[in-house]
């Protein structure tokens, strides 16, 4: 067989796999991307030397679909094979010593089974293999927040509005994102448990029950963000930060920049899926928690936020030359703010007299 044979068939594998992985049924898909794998170092074998940038592209490939599979030997001992290869041209060999740090993570004692949701985003200006920068960090900025705020909750912290998380959570859990593979939009977010600190002797929760809540948290914003969120989160201030989280996520109605997001974990059998009319319905019930301003006119401002003080309650919004301080922030949390400065924003606020006061703000996407 040719190398267009053996590439072809390991595509059609991937995919296959990649259905399987959106099914939650993990072991079925590693069995196909080990496949698959297998598929891709075989036509790796058939390049003639000539082909420099093929053989990258096939190398990486070949590499990433290993690393899919869980085989984690063999996704090493193909990456030092290639890397030690004159023919792999420089932008393979980067990927594929990221590849070789994320085998490595692996091997720490990240287990990615245990505590792992898979995250898909998909239109817009979302490319196989990537997209904008600002919003892929963006996104995983806040899968990062969902977990860590679900890790607060379920160990019965006060509801933080400023500041990190207590030391003693990020001395027992570290979040991880990885790169489900190269040629992908999806990212996997998983949790580790650091065994030797467990400091929270009174409450024994794993990672998997973090994520499954997180889960939990997610499905009920995408379905019914007021009624089984309350269910879920009886907690309000809980409950405010979470739909301010998973709205984040969400697109909005232009779809300009993505059109959806799913989300799958190991436990499920049906991905969460949020497209815009899941922002509105979150926003709906944003705007009850809302205090109605008992005078002033209600105003929208666009612009980029250029600085802020909570502490001192107020942000800063800034459009061409002119400049727009706002007040009445207190009640927003610094980690889902603070993210926002230097990019473009819409705020919701009423303007009494002199004064602008805070209703609401999102990322202008």
């Amino acid at each position: 067989m040719s190398w267009l044979e053996y590439h072809q068939e390991s595509e059609q594998l991937a995919s296959e796999a990649e259905i399987a992985a959106h099914r939650a049924d993990i072991s079925q898909a590693r069995e196909i991307y080990l496949k698959a794998a297998q598929a891709e170092e075989k036509a790796l074998q058939e390049l003639e030397l000539n082909q420099p940038r093929t053989y990258g592209v096939t190398a990486v490939s070949a590499v990433s679909l290993y690393f899919k599979a869980a085989e984690w030997q063999a996704a090493r001992n193909l990456a030092h094979r290639c890397l030690g290869s004159e023919r792999l041209p420089n932008f393979a060999r980067l990927q594929v010593e990221d590849l070789l740090d994320t085998i490595k993570a692996q091997q720490i004692g990240v287990n990615l089974d245990a505590a792992q949701m898979l995250i898909s985003i998909t239109g817009g200006e979302i490319a196989p293999g990537g997209g904008p920068l600002d919003l892929i960090v963006s996104k995983m900025q806040g899968t990062k927040s969902l977990i860590l705020r679900t890790t607060e909750y379920l160990m019965g912290i006060e509801h933080r509005k400023r500041g990190e998380p207590d030391k003693k959570i990020q001395n027992s859990y570290k979040p991880w994102i990885f790169q489900a593979h190269p040629g992908s939009y999806n990212f996997t977010a998983s949790l580790q448990e650091i065994k030797q600190l467990n400091m929270f002797d009174d409450h024994d929760v794993l990672p998997a029950h973090i994520i499954d809540l997180s889960f939990d948290v997610l499905k009920a914003c995408a379905e019914s963000p007021k009624e089984r969120l309350i269910e879920a989160v009886p907690d309000e201030d809980y409950r405010k930060t979470f739909l301010n989280i998973v709205r984040d996520l969400a697109p909005t109605a232009n779809e300009k920049r993505f059109k959806r997001i799913n989300i799958t974990s190991k436990n499920v059998a049906t991905p969460i899926v949020l497209i815009h009319e899941t922002r509105e319905m979150i926003n709906s019930v944003i705007k009850e928690y809302s205090l109605p301003p008992l005078e002033g006119v209600e105003t929208e401002i666009r612009g980029t936020l250029r600085a802020l003080h909570l502490d001192a309650d107020w942000i800063e919004v800034v459009n061409g030359s002119d400049s727009r301080r706002i007040t009445n922030v207190k009640e927003e949390v610094d980690d889902r703010i603070g993210p926002m400065v230097n990019q473009p924003v819409v705020v919701q606020a009423v303007q009494v007299g002199n004064t602008t006061r805070f209703i609401d703000i999102e990322i202008d996407e």
